[in-house]
């Protein structure tokens, strides 16, 4: 087990050991959700290992500033919006308000701001003006596309050659002067959120929103960004073109890091094919601290199944009585904790974020307590589980 910190990076495929730009502190940035509906178990298992990445670096003693979006300017939005007859931002600001509610109600409150992306369509906007006269970005009748021909790197996140690349055309559209240039603008036809800018009124593609949002709220450079897997190409990819061509640092962001996908009855969830289950519906049959050891029950880089909801409920209801079992015979839980518990929770999560380890580490030490003769010995477990528990979101009762 690594003594320090180690990151699996999706940039480099290999764990690296994790140090931030700047000392003791540390900046990151989740891809938020897309706000034309409630926020289903996909996005929530993504969310919640980030708000554990977020407080386990607080542990470590790192002041985070962790921010996420909220998509409130997209097609979907406005297809959603014309089917209930609303404008598409007020739909996008009611869908934002429960996407807010719904973190809080998962105790996933270690972001510091939810930042919805259409307050920053100015910057946007400056921006894309920059790439085009940088010979990076080119106007065709009203849509601004980003030239991918030229930044040679396209394609090194998602490990892709060219020929690769060549394969997965983005935005088909003969406009284009390559197969993998993307747009920075489209016209006002797609959607209705629109604004004034040199090229007609339109906005903004969806790779550019992120790059506003994060060089706004975090800098040209910062340390860690996620979201699901399915994100490395295109819209991660085409981050990196973006942020590195308008700034001409390097790297964008030290450490990539993705989540694996959640699947119901096989099937990955999908809001497009309506195979979803809303947090709002999984809180009317489990708790938080439930949800939330089944997701952390799986290392962030594994698939997972929604069939393992039932055992994960049971596990943490058989974990909630054995702290309460320890806690009346101990006499509670002193303030002093087990270093050595500790240490193997540390190592756990050390390696990589490894949340089912780190599970598996609260566990033995409720065992360990219960099955101790010394109170004291006992009272220091329980307070090691009650610290790593609160670092991990899951509240077993020990206060």
């Amino acid at each position: 087990m690594p003594s320090r910190l180690v990151v699996f990076n999706t940039l480099t495929r290999k764990k690296e050991p994790f140090r931030s730009l700047r000392r003791g502190q540390v900046g990151m940035f989740a891809c938020g959700p897309t706000v034309q509906g409630y926020m289903h178990l996909g996005h929530a298992r993504t969310y919640i290992f980030y708000d554990v990445v977020a407080r386990y670096l607080t542990y470590l003693g790192y002041r985070v500033h962790f921010v996420l979006n909220i998509t409130d300017v997209d097609e979907r939005i406005t297809d959603e919006a014309r089917r209930k007859g609303e404008a598409p931002l007020a739909l996008a600001r009611e869908y934002s308000r429960y996407f807010v509610e719904d973190m809080a109600k998962l105790k996933a409150d270690s972001v510091c701001r939810f930042e919805p992306v259409s307050t920053h369509v100015g910057q946007m906007i400056e921006q894309v003006s920059l790439l085009i006269e940088k010979g990076q970005a080119y106007v065709v009748g009203g849509w601004v596309y980003f030239d991918v021909s030229t930044f040679p790197d396209f394609g090194r996140l998602s490990h892709q050659s060219s020929r690769e690349l060549s394969l997965r055309p983005l935005e088909l559209s003969l406009r284009k002067r390559n197969l993998l240039d993307f747009a920075l603008w489209r016209p006002e036809i797609l959607v209705e959120g629109k604004w004034d800018s040199p090229w007609g009124r339109g906005s903004p593609g969806w790779h550019i929103q992120d790059i506003a949002v994060t060089t706004s709220l975090l800098g040209p450079q910062y340390d860690l960004q996620g979201g699901a897997y399915e994100l490395i190409y295109p819209h991660h990819e085409a981050e990196i073109a973006e942020a590195e061509s308008l700034t001409g640092l390097r790297p964008f962001v030290r450490y990539w890091v993705h989540t694996r996908l959640v699947n119901m009855r096989g099937e990955k969830m999908s809001k497009s094919t309506g195979n979803v289950v809303t947090v709002r519906d999984a809180l009317g049959t489990y708790s938080a601290d439930q949800l939330r050891m089944f997701f952390l029950g799986r290392h962030y880089r594994k698939d997972m199944d929604l069939r393992g909801m039932e055992s994960a409920a049971r596990r943490f209801t058989r974990l909630r009585g054995m702290a309460e079992k320890a806690l009346r015979a101990a006499g509670g839980a002193s303030e002093e904790s087990d270093e050595e518990l500790l240490g193997d929770f540390r190592d756990a999560m050390n390696d990589d974020f490894d949340s089912p380890l780190a599970l598996r580490v609260l566990g033995e030490g409720l065992a360990s307590a219960l099955n101790t003769r010394s109170a004291v010995t006992a009272r220091r477990k329980l307070a090691s589980v009650r610290t790593a528990g609160k670092v991990l979101g899951v509240d077993l009762g020990i206060g």
